[in-house]
């Protein structure tokens, strides 16, 4: 139900006031090519499979035949590499076309959104009763309208497209390499609670820090604009040594609240890379058992399978953890 309401939660944010017919066209683009971006990258990994299987197999016909390959077999070999090498050119092309275009559409329909949500805020605010505004902390107007503002077209612009990509791309690598090779694939099935658990970890206490980070340096800049506009009342009262003291203590626990974020990305970031280096060493280490038992003829899979399937997989899920996780989507809807 928690995942039914955030995703509820967040649609109604995307359609916040009343978007035209030009922008709910825009968004469903933004889905569409956002989800199509995330296809290509695994089917080039089956031709580059396809590529290593020919590099291969050439490679043994020559280390075995006494003679070299004839003209017709170089030129047929050449031809098989051409179209390969082709193929995977047009799909490199609609990647950067679609890629290209979900962002184009994501960033601009998050910029029209915050346009109509900064002018909702400011029309709700000049209805508002003169003794409304006496109640709020200095600057708190100011640093709505831009930091809070700006946080929610971060989380509904280029971010949510990379989360549908990665997405997208995630499951098309598990589809390609269960096809290919569904042992290899189960025994890479680990990673996906490896990587999500340490990337939805880890995003926790960056928003956390990064949260706290923010609130401290939207006081320390109360502080430094109430005090400039009412210079002449601080200095007749010799008000400026205090305040000048409360703005450095909000600064320096900004600050610290700073290090503690770059500290949790750094630790989230190793740990993510370990993991994908751990994954790597296991999966070629049960490939060449797989290579090997096709060698003598034991069923098996080939060398470029082997290649295409941890490609993929490990490249699908470090993504996929790190789209979903690093963009923090569930943050601003909360």
């Amino acid at each position: 139900m928690g995942v039914f309401n955030i995703a509820t939660s967040y649609v109604r944010l995307l359609l916040a006031g009343g978007p035209p017919k030009r922008d709910l066209c825009m968004l469903a683009g933004a889905v569409i090519f956002a989800i199509a971006s995330g296809v290509p990258f695994p089917i080039i990994g089956v031709f580059f499979g396809q590529l290593l299987n020919d590099f291969n197999s050439v490679s043994c016909e020559l280390e075995t035949a006494d003679a070299p390959l004839t003209s017709s077999e170089a030129d047929e070999y050449q031809h098989d590499v051409n179209q390969k090498v082709l193929m995977i050119v047009y799909l490199a092309i609609a990647q950067f076309a679609t890629i290209y275009l979900h962002l184009l559409c994501w960033s601009m329909y998050g910029a029209r959104l915050a346009q109509r949500l900064r002018e909702m805020y400011l029309s709700r605010l000049l209805r508002q009763e003169p003794s409304y505004f006496d109640e709020l902390p200095p600057g708190e107007v100011a640093s709505r309208l831009s930091t809070d503002i700006q946080t929610i077209r971060s989380g509904t612009s280029e971010k949510m497209g990379i989360v549908l990509s990665s997405v997208s791309f995630f499951v098309t690598a598990y589809i390609v390499a269960f096809v290919l090779h569904y042992e290899l694939a189960a025994t890479l099935v680990w990673l996906v609670p490896a990587y999500f658990v340490m990337s939805f970890v880890g995003s926790h206490y960056i928003e956390k820090y990064a949260g706290l980070m923010t609130d401290y340096a939207a006081s320390a800049a109360g502080i430094a604009s109430e005090a400039l506009s009412n210079v002449v009342v601080v200095q007749a009262f010799g008000a400026n040594a205090r305040l000048e003291g409360k703005f450095a203590k909000m600064l320096g626990q900004s600050r610290r609240e700073g290090l503690k974020k770059a500290t949790a990305v750094g630790v989230q970031t190793g740990v993510l890379y370990f993991i994908a280096y751990a994954a790597n060493g296991l999966a070629f280490w049960r490939g060449s058992e797989y290579i090997a038992k096709a060698a003598a003829g034991e069923g098996g899979t080939t060398v470029g399978a082997t290649f295409t399937v941890i490609f993929i997989l490990v490249e699908g899920e470090f993504s996929a953890a790190g789209g979903v996780g690093c963009c923090g989507v569930a943050d601003v809807v909360l």
